[in-house]
Order: structure tokens, then C-alpha cells, then sequence
């Protein structure tokens, strides 16, 4: 499951913004890779500015979003990924492009475990989708995925 952590300063953005923020992460994840948005996890945490810095400043106005997600994405993907998110994020908060950073890290998918089960490579995800167990293959056609339309 891709996760993005999204650090803001404490009580810049509200509950509306929030949900947009995860909404548009989730969407924006999906678009690019093709994964369901119920599989991508978003974060926010909120930070007292005492606790925000650049170098040994103190920073108030930046928001970082640091997202892991499972190795095998393109150079393109990544980068299309990053500017989006930067775009809608600035668009919700009000903040300038120029004070969200955006970074993605790469994870094997034998490196992350989620449903009890190790992650499948990309392009094994039917082969990995046929071995859960049928109530958890039950559980996520209740969520809209299926055999034929899981990808991670």
C-alpha cells in the first residue's frame, strides 16, 4: 500500500482540506499507477512550528509529503505524480508550489507486508490476488477489485 505522509504546521489546514488533501493523493496515486485508491494510505501530520526546520531556521510555511511506494513505477509516473500533487496541495492549502515538497521512495514489494501477506512484484498481482484467502479476496471485491482489475 503506497503511503503518503503529509506534514503541515499545526492547525494551518482544516478537516475540509484534509479530506481533500488525502482525496486528491489517493486519486492522483491512482491515475498514475493504476492502483486502487482504497490501497493508497495518507498521513497527516501536524507539526508546531517549533518543531519545523530548514537548516537550523525554523520553517513555518512549508508542507512536505513524502510518499513510499512500491518499486518498478517510471521515472515519468514518479515525476507526474510529484508535480500533481504539488499543484492540487497548493491549490487546497493556499500555499505556494514553491513550499511543498514532494518526495517518493522506492520499496521492494518483497519489503512491505499488507493483508498478511508480502507484496507481489509488479505485473504478479493476479497470481498474488488468487492465493489470499477467499475472504479476503471476498473483502476486496466489496471494495471493487477483483482479479481482473487488481494492479498495485
Amino acid at each position: 500500500m503506497p503511503t503518503y505522509v503529509c506534514s503541515v504546521l499545526e492547525n494551518s489546514v482544516d478537516d475540509r482540506q484534509k479530506n481533500s488533501i488525502a482525496e486528491a493523493i489517493a486519486r492522483l496515486h491512482s491515475e498514475e499507477t493504476g492502483a486502487p485508491t482504497f490501497m493508497c494510505q495518507v498521513v497527516i501530520e501536524e507539526k508546531k512550528s517549533a518543531d519545523r526546520f530548514l537548516g537550523p531556521s525554523r520553517s513555518s510555511n512549508h508542507i512536505w509529503i513524502r510518499g513510499d511506494i512500491r518499486s518498478g513505477r517510471t521515472e515519468e509516473q514518479r515525476t507526474r505524480m510529484m508535480l500533481r500533487m504539488m499543484e492540487e496541495v497548493s491549490q487546497i492549502t493556499g500555499v505556494k508550489k514553491e513550499e511543498i515538497w514532494v518526495y517518493i521512495c522506492n520499496l521492494a514489494p518483497t519489503d512491505m507486508v499488507e493483508f498478511g501477506h508480502v507484496l507481489p512484484r509488479p505485473h504478479e498481482e493476479t497470481a498474488w490476488f488468487d492465493g489470499l484467502p477467499k475472504s479476503l479476496q471476498d473483502h476486496m471485491r466489496e471494495l471493487g477489485t477483483t482479479r481482473e482489475n487488481f494492479t498495485l
